[in-house]
């Protein structure tokens, strides 16, 4: 029998792979990996029925390697045949496969610039290689302009140190693809903080939180553009330093950038503040925002988001194509299948096209990318109709909503609706508890049941909240003292 061939070297293509290697040991697995680095996690803990906290490390692809599991390193797919039931890789090689499954990640959105030489000065941190040259350039910089609101902007923000950090983002507060403007406020205290500061540092408590590591990886080993993401803990062992003798962060708000310049003298007169940059100069770069304002910095950093990384599976014209979604992402059914046959995909590549329970919701996440490589590897054994095979059915996880990470030092679990997703803002309730520098709690309720949580520093409540959000208990009766220091919600549900 052919093999089953995982296209991915990233947290759901790894766990596919792996999952379905070791299940079932005499059947052949290839592992196509862009890079010789894959990721894959380990220290998984779990802390409730869906919340997952684990390590994701960085590993040589040869280690993967098994008697049943082929890896393929520095590899990249270029056709699909899927009448043929084959794909063809960068050197030339086709290969034939019984089932494939594609975790292909996804690809950093860019921003327009005009000036072709000013975009040396642009970073887009997504794999290893790219974290590694923003440090590089970093090291100069005596102000560095940050663009997105997401797990790495925000990242960026809080680690680096001696530099001026203007951080440009589209909504009204910081983070906001994450937390609410409550958790905003309290991370906002730690803006100018020292870049290396730990809760510890700040509060006198340990910080417990999962640790995210890197290996050194020769640059000539990486063939493509953007190789395998990083983890939220991609800043652990780099030295993120500016020039400058203190940090100091600027936040505008619902900003986009416009235009990027290479020297004042190429910023059109038309633009009215032309001359009221400051006169700190000569900068690399200089950025044009749509709220008018022009900066000059030494180097932008931009992390608006992903776009999932389809294209290859459906430019060919001679091939039939997967059909996408309108985020570009390859729609998926309840058992991971596409629209051909016998191929399937997870992870930041694939966009779910089931039925949605109500409290759970698609994020292109390190935690959905497990489960979704995981769930994979399970329905692919049970479409081939192999002895001893579980219904699929039995590692269906996407009822609840679960995410633990960690910001500004935090470890923070978002569950459910965390932030009143698909409810009307005018149809829920919000209780919080906030002990500054160290706790934000926040539940929200509708009709006395909980909906999602967002959880930061250390409580313990999390299985209690995932408990009380599956099974949609009454909680009337705490009124709004839910949250209150005296009362222990878990004992009434032991």
């Amino acid at each position: 029998m052919d093999p089953l061939i995982v296209i991915g070297g990233g947290i759901a293509g790894v766990t596919c792979a792996k999952t379905f290697s070791i299940d079932r040991p005499n059947h052949r697995v290839i592992l196509v990996s862009a890079s010789a680095v894959v990721k894959t996690i380990a220290n998984l803990k779990t802390l409730g029925r869906s919340i997952d906290m684990f390590d994701v490390i960085e590993q040589n692809a040869n280690s993967l390697k098994s008697s049943n599991l082929q890896v393929l390193m520095n590899k990249k797919v270029i056709r699909l045949d899927s009448n043929g039931h084959r794909i063809q890789l960068d050197d030339g090689q086709w290969l034939k496969y019984s089932k494939l499954c594609i975790c292909t990640g996804a690809k950093p959105r860019t921003i327009k610039v005009d000036d072709q030489d000013a975009r040396q000065f642009i970073r887009y941190i997504r794999d290893t290689q790219t974290a590694k040259y923003f440090t590089k350039l970093l090291a100069g910089s005596r102000r560095i302009i940050v663009a997105g609101n997401g797990g790495i902007a925000t990242e960026v923000v809080y680690a680096v140190e001696n530099v001026e950090i203007i951080w440009a983002i589209r909504e009204t507060t910081i983070g906001a693809v994450f937390f609410d403007a409550g958790a905003a406020k309290f991370f906002t205290e730690f803006l100018n903080d020292h870049g290396t500061t730990t809760k510890q540092e700040t509060t006198g408590k340990p910080i417990k939180r999962a640790r995210f590591g890197q290996i050194d990886i020769d640059d000539n080993l990486f063939k493509n553009e953007f190789g395998i993401a990083l983890g939220p803990d991609w800043s652990q062992g780099l030295n993120l330093k500016g020039r400058e003798s203190r940090k100091k962060v600027m936040i505008e708000t619902k900003v986009e950038i416009v235009n990027v310049y290479r020297t004042i003298e190429s910023i059109p007169d038309i633009i009215s503040n032309k001359m009221d940059l400051d006169k700190n100069g000569p900068w690399n770069i200089y950025v044009e925002l749509t709220n008018g304002k022009i900066f000059g910095c030494d180097m932008i950093i931009v992390a608006i988001g992903v776009t999932p990384n389809s294209d290859v599976f459906v430019d060919d014209k001679n091939y039939l194509s997967l059909q996408l979604a309108t985020d570009k992402g390859i729609l998926i059914d309840r058992e991971m299948r596409t629209n051909l046959n016998d191929i399937y995909a997870a992870g930041d590549v694939c966009t779910v096209n089931w039925p949605q329970s109500s409290h759970w919701f698609q994020m292109r996440l390190w935690t959905q990318a497990r489960q979704m490589g995981f769930y994979a590897a399970k329905c692919i054994q049970w479409h081939m109709n192999l002895i001893n095979s579980d219904n699929p059915n039995l590692y269906f996880n996407f009822d609840v909503f679960a995410h633990v990470t960690q910001f500004f030092g935090f470890r923070t679990i978002l569950l459910g609706l965390y932030d009143g997703q698909k409810m009307n803002t005018d149809d829920y309730k919000i209780l919080c508890r906030v002990i500054p520098r160290e706790v934000y709690i926040k539940v929200i309720l509708k009709n006395g049941q909980m909906k999602g949580a967002i959880l930061i520093g250390d409580n313990n409540l999390e299985e209690t909240f995932e408990f009380l959000i599956y099974n949609q208990i009454d909680l009337t009766r705490f009124g709004d003292h839910l949250l209150d220091d005296h009362l222990d919600v878990e004992d009434f549900f032991d």
